[in-house]
């Protein structure tokens, strides 16, 4: 079976996507879209696309596209998502997957309706460090969680950061939760997965730090979930260095500890040692692991599975697997709307916090 597909929004986004659908067998890029005429040519001219348009209707209308890859900014993601959907095609959208879990709600309704799939960009998601995590964690490794810290170290001085920091007109600024909601996704999605069916946002903390470049803009916070089974603190920082993704799972027998920026994966356990034994086991237990790691990444690097986004490339191949087979979902409905819920919920108490640098 081969999957037409199509591009709306050609920014660095779809650059990425391009990238991990030419990596698909039987998947063909037919055409982008662009508001910008001008940017819909020139992604067309670097990806061999043959068709380029400025509106996205005339585009499902004459090309009938299988998949619609939606990579605009977050505003425009419910009526491109719903337009597409209603024209018969699956649809892949970029995170945040609306601005409200009643627009996510509403797309997913639609979807469902349509009996077609969807799913939304996390990438991180389906990191292979996460992915080995989310295996051993399944097969009893730690045991049970107890407690989950998921941080992100951010660079708003990075290349993203200094447009949105030189254009007062970014359509970052227009977002509802701003740079928060443009980022907490990939942490959200992970913490939800812990998450106890009947635990809550237990409290929430946001602010401009005192040396914030963009003072009118949260660029710290911190919040915590869960019950009396299982606590979840997420923090996301522009402070705290170096830049990344963190997350540690406490289990009940053991811990793990993932660096999703070098792709590492960490286990630590007790020893029936004892003392300075035990010590002398942990540090080459530890130093085992790093080894393991290092020829890990070095037979990614010769397989070309670190270049890009390797989550991207899997949660790719998936939804389009899920397609085709007419499968289920790499991502299920229920946890991409509990992630929606979940922001909103921030959002409205990050909107209640003074705008006050410490």
């Amino acid at each position: 079976m081969s999957l037409r597909i199509a591009i709306v929004g050609c920014g660095k986004a779809a650059e990425n996507h391009a990238v991990a659908i030419k990596g698909q067998r039987g998947a063909s890029i037919v055409a982008a879209c662009d508001s910008e005429p001008l940017m819909a040519e020139q992604f067309c001219a670097r990806h061999g696309v043959k068709f380029a348009y400025s509106d996205l209707i005339p585009l499902l209308e004459e090309q009938r596209p299988d998949v619609v890859h939606v990579t605009t900014p977050p505003k425009s993601h419910a009526p491109l998502a719903l337009a597409s959907i209603e024209a018969g095609s699956h649809v892949f959208v970029e995170k945040p997957l609306a601005e409200s879990a009643e627009d996510a709600a509403r797309i997913i309704h639609a979807t469902e309706r349509s009996r077609k799939k969807l799913t939304v960009g996390w990438t991180y998601y389906f990191d292979p460090a996460v992915r080995k995590m989310r295996t051993r964690v399944s097969q009893g490794l730690i045991g049970t969680p107890v407690h989950v810290e998921i941080l992100q170290a951010y660079d708003l001085a990075g290349n993203f950061g200094k447009v949105v920091l030189a254009q007062p007109d970014h359509w970052l600024h227009d977002l509802r939760g701003k740079l928060l909601q443009n980022n907490l996704d990939h942490l959200l999605s992970l913490a939800v997965e812990f998450l106890p069916e009947a635990a809550s946002l237990q409290d929430l903390c946001a602010w401009s730090s005192a040396d914030s470049v963009c003072p009118d803009l949260f660029d710290e916070l911190r919040l915590t979930l869960g019950d009396q089974r299982t606590s979840i603190r997420v923090t996301f920082s522009c402070r705290v260095r170096p830049i990344g993704y963190f997350l540690t799972i406490a289990g009940s027998k053991r811990t793990v500890r993932l660096n999703l920026t070098n792709q590492t994966l960490m286990v630590d356990s007790e020893s029936a040692l004892p003392g300075p034994l035990a010590r002398l086991a942990g540090a080459f237990c530890e130093a085992q692991q790093s080894v393991m790691n290092l020829f890990q990444n070095g037979a990614d690097l010769f397989r070309s599975d670190s270049f890009g986004l390797p989550g991207l490339r899997f949660l790719v191949a998936a939804f389009y697997q899920s397609i085709e087979q007419d499968d289920d979902v790499p991502i299920p409905y229920e946890h991409i709307l509990s992630v929606s819920e979940l922001m909103d919920d921030v959002i409205a108490r990050s909107e209640m916090q003074p705008m006050t640098a410490r």
